[in-house]
Parts: C-alpha cells; sequence; structure tokens
C-alpha cells in the first residue's frame, strides 16, 4: 500500500517510501506506482552503473544505491541498499529510471531543463558540464518560473498544438560556485546530491513553478573562453541530430525499446523539430556574464511572439 503520493512530469506517482522533493498530490488518481522490492539487487557488476535495457523489461543497478526495474511502465520498483537514504535512491530514480518509463508512456524526454518565458517553454539542453542548470537558474533568477531541470519530458500526443513541457520536480542542482554566482541562498533548503560531490540542490517553492506550458525555443549551448554571447537558429536536419543525442533513451541506443517504441520515438524527435525552432547558444564560460545569456534568450522569444 503506497503511503506518499507526488505529482511530477505529468504523473500523480504514489510511492511507498518518501520522495521529498516532489510535490504532494495526496488527492489525485495515481497513473505510476513506485514499489520496494527484494531480491533485485545482483551485487557488484563489471560496469557501474549497470544497465539491462529491452523492450520487455528494463534494469538498473548503481552499487552504491540500489536496483530499479521496470516491465509495466505504470509501475518502477526499487531493491535499495538497507544503508542509504531514500533522498540518495531518489536521484536515479527522477533522472534516468523515470525517465524510461515515461518513455514507455508515450511522452518524449530530453536531458535538460526547462523555464516558462513569458508562456512559452525555453528548453536548454548541452553536454555535461555546460551549464544548464545554471543557465535555467539564471533565467529563474530573473523572474521566469521553472518547469524542470535535468529532465524535460515533452507530452506530443496532440499534434494540433505545440508539445507541451511537464512540470518536473521544485529542485535545481548546481555546483558551488555558480551558486555563489547566482546569489542562492545555501543556508535554507539545499542539500548535497551525494555525500562525495559538491554539487547541491536546491528546493523551489513548488506554489512558484510553472504547470506545464507549450514548448517555445530549445537552446544547445555552446561553450567557449571568449566571444560574445549570441544566438544561431539551427537547420532542420541538425536539430534532429542533436535532438537525438540529447534524448534519454540514446545513453541505451534508440532502438533498444524495441521497434514499436522507435516508431514513435522517432515521430515524436520529428514533431518537436517541426514546431519548435532549435538554436544553438554561443555562450561564453564566465560566471559574471550570466546577464547576457539571459537577454540573448529574452531576446529570440520575443521575436518568436
Amino acid at each position: 500500500m503506497s503511503s506518499f503520493q507526488y505529482r511530477a512530469f505529468g504523473q500523480v506517482i504514489a510511492s511507498e517510501f518518501p520522495i521529498d522533493v516532489l510535490e504532494p498530490a495526496p488527492d489525485e488518481t495515481p497513473t505510476l506506482q513506485v514499489r520496494l522490492a527484494s531480491g533485485l539487487r545482483r551485487g557488484r557488476q563489471a560496469e557501474d552503473p549497470f544497465f539491462d535495457i529491452t523492450p520487455q523489461r528494463q534494469f538498473f543497478e548503481w552499487a552504491a544505491v540500489g536496483a530499479f526495474e521496470i516491465t509495466d511502465p505504470s509501475c518502477i520498483f526499487v531493491d535499495p541498499r538497507p544503508d542509504v537514504s531514500w533522498r540518495l535512491v531518489s536521484q536515479p530514480l527522477l533522472g534516468i529510471v523515470i525517465s524510461v518509463a515515461l518513455e514507455r508512456l508515450g511522452l518524449f524526454c530530453l536531458h535538460g531543463g526547462s523555464v516558462d518565458v513569458n508562456g512559452k517553454a525555453v528548453i536548454v539542453l548541452g553536454d555535461k558540464g555546460a551549464g544548464k542548470s545554471t543557465t535555467v537558474s539564471s533565467l529563474q533568477r530573473a523572474g521566469h518560473r521553472l518547469l524542470t531541470d535535468d529532465l524535460v519530458a515533452m507530452d506530443c500526443g496532440d499534434l494540433t498544438r505545440a508539445p507541451q513541457v511537464q512540470t518536473g520536480f521544485p529542485a535545481v542542482k548546481l555546483w558551488p560556485d555558480s551558486a555563489k554566482a547566482l546569489a542562492v541562498d545555501t543556508e535554507t533548503g539545499t542539500e548535497l546530491i551525494h555525500p562525495s560531490i559538491t554539487k547541491i540542490q536546491k528546493q523551489i517553492d513548488p506554489t512558484q513553478m510553472a504547470r506545464p506550458t507549450p514548448a517555445g525555443a530549445i537552446f544547445l549551448l555552446s561553450p567557449r573562453q571568449t566571444g560574445e554571447t549570441r544566438a544561431e537558429r539551427v537547420p532542420e536536419t541538425s536539430a534532429l541530430e542533436a535532438l537525438l543525442y540529447f534524448a534519454f533513451i540514446a545513453r541505451f541506443g534508440n532502438t533498444s525499446l524495441g521497434p514499436a517504441h522507435l516508431g514513435q520515438f522517432m515521430k515524436r524527435c520529428c514533431y518537436v523539430v517541426k514546431t519548435t525552432p532549435v538554436y544553438t547558444l554561443h555562450i561564453r564560460r564566465d560566471l559574471d556574464r550570466l546577464s547576457d545569456l539571459v537577454a540573448e534568450i529574452d531576446r529570440q522569444v520575443m521575436e518568436l511572439s
């Protein structure tokens, strides 16, 4: 019996353990179950983390956290190590694990963040360390509302409208130098994402989160040491390649969930490219110049209106 119920990524999540970072949704009908299980953990593997992804079953294991299994996409089984906190268990659960469940439920998932800028969802993508969360937090500091950090889940089911970016969970992850540059209050509502990593997770007031928002523009971060911040429109063929690269499922190979999913996945990906302009955002690696990227994103979104 699930004792905890939350809202995230367009789902109502019923969980058998607390996931404190999520927004409570006690009176809604669950669409996704998170259940405790035993006997899933295999112990140390040659690879850590270890993934075994097939169309019928998706298995994930982190030696320091535990194992996760999906067979029915509306249910995630979790077998945690007995010595880890629920907050540590929630880190992979709310990232790569839930992304696969969401993909199987019909959403299109990208590794990035998103902010509501004047009623349009700005999606920020980039390689590890490119500054995705820093960019999202800079936009939030400028007065725009956070939609999601780390996992962008898009509903492409209605082909008469733009894809809808779903509200994620009310938190952002930042390295200490970015948090300092953004004047983030690290004394309250923050915690380390892992005891051995200095990156923090900053809790956001759920009432300040944006609700699902139509996709307006996608920005691919391209950091450099010099030069001015500027956005450059990407041709559709290159935009498609970028979305395939930044899709969460790409970590396992876009064919890993089988041909039926691949067909739907490609259809969603093409629809996003057709309806949402994609830009390369050339940015300078200088935390004192964050206002420049905010101004450039604001300018591009305004021109789309």
